[in-house]
């Protein structure tokens, strides 16, 4: 895993700043970084890379990730109130007994996404888009049925 300090973090994180307003900068890539146990609050990651980012721990409360890769990342414990994920490519990614109350995953793709022992609002499930979903979830028990 990489590792940053505040310093270089706060400089990838300014470059991004730059790039999403089209001033410049580099998009953020953050791919295989361990940001686990920060204060990342408020931040502005849209459409930056964060595959198989850690972030088990860290208070990313109000941080906007839409539209951001974000697969395989670990967010277990973290504490995701308020975050966006608008449109985010989690697939395979940890909330496991994450917080996550008044969230917004309208759009995200959840495939193989866990979210065991998180703490969940039931306005996070509302929003989230299911007209383009192409996999339907069954009882794992169950066989499969050839058509």
């Amino acid at each position: 895993m990489n590792t940053y300090t505040q310093q270089e973090l706060n400089y990838i994180l300014e470059q991004h700043k730059l790039w999403l307003t089209n001033q410049g900068g580099l998009r953020a890539q953050l791919r295989n970084a361990d940001l686990s146990h920060l204060a990342l609050q408020n931040l502005d990651l849209r459409c930056a890379n964060l595959t198989r980012t850690n972030f088990s721990g860290a208070d990313l409360s109000g941080t906007n990730m839409d539209e951001a890769d974000i697969t395989y990342a670990n967010f277990s414990h973290a504490n995701l109130n308020k975050a966006t994920f608008r449109d985010a490519d989690l697939r395979n990614a940890n909330m496991s007994h994450a917080q996550m109350l008044d969230i917004d995953l309208y759009g995200a793709d959840l495939f193989r996404t866990d979210f065991s022992h998180a703490n969940l609002s039931d306005s996070a499930i509302n929003r989230v888009d299911t007209s383009n979903t192409i996999i339907k979830l069954r009882n794992p028990s169950q066989q499969c049925i050839s058509t």
